[in-house]
């Protein structure tokens, strides 16, 4: 039986993990190279290419100073980006 839980992320666009992963070692970073430029764990490069969870606005910048990402995939990037303080106050 299907699941009638909603997901609590809104899926990534197919490709879009794909895309970050050849930007990522195009600018020859490794998942932990990139996490460290990130602020975050080394497995968090690994959930973001797997579409497991949006990253923040604040990380999605980031992401797209580090690598220098094409316009069609900072674009696709930022489509999924979460704001941050929304985050904050779904939470409390």
């Amino acid at each position: 039986m299907a699941s009638t839980t909603a997901s609590r992320w809104t899926p990534s666009p197919i490709g879009l993990g794909a895309l970050l992963a050849t930007a990522r070692i195009e600018a020859s970073y490794s998942g932990r190279a990139l996490a460290r430029a990130v602020g975050r764990s080394h497995a968090w490069p690994r959930d973001l290419e797997a579409g497991a969870r949006p990253p923040s606005t604040v990380r999605a910048g980031r992401i797209s100073e580090a690598l220098h990402l094409d316009p069609w995939t900072d674009a696709l990037l930022w489509s999924v980006a979460v704001d941050t303080d929304l985050r904050a106050r779904k939470a409390a």
